[in-house]
């Protein structure tokens, strides 16, 4: 399925009067991510429309993997296990031109003001590993500098790796504007050994096809590719808004020129607005497959985990689990934090609590809980440098576990039980 294809079959807001890219663009996106947002007439871009929302809620991202919100990490977990070979097809996207001078063909907003950057916030990079052959696809900020030259955010994961390991500029494709599966496979952290368009395919049960491209594999359906290469040399990136919501710090990352710039006719322009859910739901919530297997180590009776949208997917969590004993809270607060270093508090809740409910984990802490009894420091960890609170000059943060589960002993644990109102299964409307 394409981007244009999984929007076009869904509720959306469809915006018809003409939005200007820098900042009317960001701020509209802003006002309802319960669903997908398509612009249909953007300042300076006649033949371009804008794709935002399509997964900002956890509902919209279960639906762009086949499965409930319930499901989405045992979706995940076994489509890494049953990565699937992908069908070659030809290209959607046809060559616009070289060289170009980006601004000019694509929109590229600012979303915030300071220092009014310009940012591709949804592109993936493609590139293919010297050794193994394998495509890396993942998540790279790219700002734009000037005409066909960007500066990427190159963390290091394994697209850093290659990039060390090839001498001279990397020849990399940069896609945007693809089903939201792919999307999630480039955000799924796991072994260097991943194809990420194979993991992508199982997702979408066998429905992803790829072009070769000079000599890279990439969605055949993409709306946008920018062959490009990237430098040794270094510029400054940033200030980026990041998913805490707050700014991330400058810093000299490699340069990158554009080659040349691929299009569908009409294309699909996806923007990803930073800090926002969307942006909270890509990064995050691949992670949480990672971290239940390893919780689950230890307390094999977890039932889930989720990192919060109010956590800023990334630095609070929750864990669900068939508590047996009193030291299973315990035990999954740290394997969880074990498994994602970047996380700052867990709290643990029991099966009748639904861990992506803010309001219910907040009702399980308010009546389930102790905080002398209930709550452990620890301190002097290191932690994610999102967080702005944390000691900077050492990296240090002190993380802490919240035990809202039932307690054992000495309590009758149908005092914690929530009062039912009978009746549930009546229809308001039978009473109009």
């Amino acid at each position: 399925m394409s981007l244009r294809e999984f929007v076009g079959g869904r509720d959306k807001n469809l915006i018809t009067d003409k939005v200007s890219p820098d900042y009317e663009l960001p701020a509209l996106i802003s006002k309802d991510e319960s669903k997908p947002i398509v612009f249909e007439n953007i300042e300076g871009y006649p033949d371009c429309k804008v794709v935002s929302n399509i997964v900002s809620s956890r509902e919209l991202l279960a639906e762009a993997l086949g499965t409930e919100k319930e499901g989405i990490i045992q979706r995940i977990s076994s489509s890494l296990d049953n990565q699937m070979e992908c069908r070659e097809a030809e290209p959607k996207f046809r060559k616009i031109c070289e060289k170009p001078d980006i601004k000019e063909e694509i929109p590229v907003p600012i979303f915030y003001k300071k220092k009014e950057r310009r940012y591709f916030a949804s592109a993936m990079v493609v590139a293919k590993d010297p050794e193994t052959g394998t495509h890396n696809v993942s998540f790279h900020r790219l700002m734009l500098q000037e005409k066909n030259r960007l500066v990427m955010r190159l963390v290091k994961r394994h697209l850093h790796s290659i990039y060390e390991r090839t001498d001279g500029p990397l020849e990399v494709a940069i896609i945007m504007g693809v089903d939201p599966a792919v999307e999630v496979a480039a955000a799924t952290s796991f072994s260097p050994e991943m194809d990420e368009l194979e993991l992508a395919n199982a997702y979408m049960e066998g429905g992803l096809e790829v072009s070769e491209v000079k000599g890279l594999k990439v969605p055949s359906d993409s709306e946008i590719v920018m062959f490009a290469r990237i430098l040794e040399e270094k510029a400054e990136e940033g200030p980026f808004v990041d998913l805490s919501d707050t700014w991330d710090k400058t810093r000299q990352q490699p340069k990158v020129v554009v080659d040349e710039l691929w299009m569908r006719d009409e294309p699909y322009i996806r923007i990803l607005l930073p800090g926002k859910g969307e942006h909270k739901n890509l990064m995050g919530v691949p992670q949480e497959p990672r971290i239940y297997k390893i919780v689950e180590n230890t307390v094999p009776t977890v039932k889930n985990v989720v990192l919060t949208q109010g956590g800023c997917s990334w630095l609070h969590g929750v864990v669900q689990i068939k508590k047996r004993n009193e030291g299973d809270p315990k035990n999954a607060g740290m394997a969880a934090l074990a498994a994602h270093p970047s996380m700052k508090k867990i709290t643990i809740v029991d099966e009748d609590i639904d861990p992506a409910d803010s309001e219910e984990v907040e009702w399980a802490t308010a009546t389930r809980m102790q905080p002398d009894k209930d709550i452990i420091f620890i301190e002097r960890a290191k932690g994610s440098s999102l967080d702005p609170s944390q000691d900077y000059e050492n990296r240090l943060m002190t993380k802490w576990i919240v035990d809202a589960t039932v307690p054992f002993e000495g309590k009758d644990k149908g005092e914690f039980e929530r009062a039912e109102l009978p009746g549930q299964d009546l229809d308001l409307d039978d009473y109009r």
